[in-house]
């Protein structure tokens, strides 16, 4: 019997499979493939390829912020409830339904004002951050007094909680007793008006104020003051008057006193000292100012007053001459 002669091609196909199997393998293994290396504190290190890539970043990347919730604030019922520093020599303590307790009766008080439903009047409290961060914060009047005349209010910040930031009692700003007109808070600045109801002599005020309250760390910084009172709305009439415009005067003026100011202006005039309401005055004129002669006597010849009408304005009500003018 001859022997079978082997079948060569299907037992080589094999061996080309294999062979090609391992130069593929060969071709994968030739390409560098940069490694993870990190730091001691785990963080990716570069590498000669560049930085390792984070698998979260492309995750995070484009996760939604965590939603902070809403900023805590201050609320009425904490003003109500909040610590106050020393104000007209009471001691400080914390207030009760806005009372501060502890005080004898007829020793005076110190409270927040609230009307007949309970709220505390706009005018009277302010919400807004005051450059902390996103918390809402709050600046209140508190009154306060010994037991008879109205002491100088106190204008007091607070924070969340509430905690006592800080405060000025408007005296410390300008002499004589002040109340607050009205407050408000934009980009953390706390902006007060404030009526200067008594003088520092006791008598009548007339100044209006504005003042700006910044609070720096734990100190409350006040700047750009502005006072108002009688006497620029006198310069004003004056003006005026000498300058024979009667349509300028009727704004600040009555029409019989703006009549006298016109007849009056025949000679040189300039504005004199004001103060208080002088006897003679109309009734609710508020401030008494002085018009003399601009010339070498300078005497007085009349006199100007003026009522306040409402938040740093004023009008001239009546007009005394104290002399006819000569020519």
């Amino acid at each position: 019997m001859s022997a079978r002669r082997p079948r060569r091609g299907p037992a080589r196909r094999p061996l080309r499979v294999a062979a090609a199997a391992v130069a593929s393998t060969a071709l994968i293994l030739t390409v560098p493939v940069p490694l993870p290396v990190r730091d001691d504190d785990g963080a990716p290190a570069a590498t000669s390829e560049g930085a390792f890539p984070d698998p979260w970043e492309a995750v995070l990347a484009g996760a939604p912020a965590p939603d902070p919730g809403p900023a805590a604030r201050v609320e009425q019922a904490d003003l109500l409830a909040a610590p106050v520093p020393s104000l007209c020599g009471h001691p400080a303590g914390e207030l009760v339904d806005g009372m501060l307790p502890g005080i004898p009766p007829g020793e005076g008080v110190v409270w927040i004002y609230v009307d007949e439903n309970g709220r505390i009047p706009a005018g009277r409290v302010a919400y807004g951050p005051l450059g902390r961060g996103s918390e809402v914060d709050a600046a209140v009047a508190v009154y306060c007094d010994r037991g008879g005349t109205a002491w100088p209010e106190a204008v007091v910040l607070y924070g969340p909680g509430p905690a006592l930031l800080g405060h000025v009692v408007l005296s410390e700003i300008v002499p004589g007793r002040q109340t607050v007109e009205s407050l408000r808070i934009a980009d953390g600045v706390v902006t007060v008006r404030f009526v200067n109801s008594y003088a520092a002599d006791g008598r009548p005020g007339r100044v209006d104020g504005t003042v700006e309250l910044v609070l720096r760390g734990t100190r409350v910084v006040t700047r750009n003051l502005e006072l108002v009172d009688e006497r620029s709305t006198a310069a004003e009439a004056l003006a005026a008057a000498v300058a024979g415009d009667a349509a300028r005067l009727g704004d600040v003026a009555v029409a019989e006193a703006a009549q006298s100011l016109l007849d009056l202006a025949a000679i040189p005039l300039t504005l004199g000292t004001c103060s208080a309401a002088l006897a003679g005055a109309p009734e609710g004129a508020g401030a008494t100012c002085a018009v003399l002669a601009d010339d070498a006597l300078g005497g007085e010849v009349a006199q100007l007053h003026l009522a306040r009408t409402g938040f740093a304005e004023w009008r001239v009500v009546g007009v005394t001459v104290a002399a006819a003018p000569s020519a």
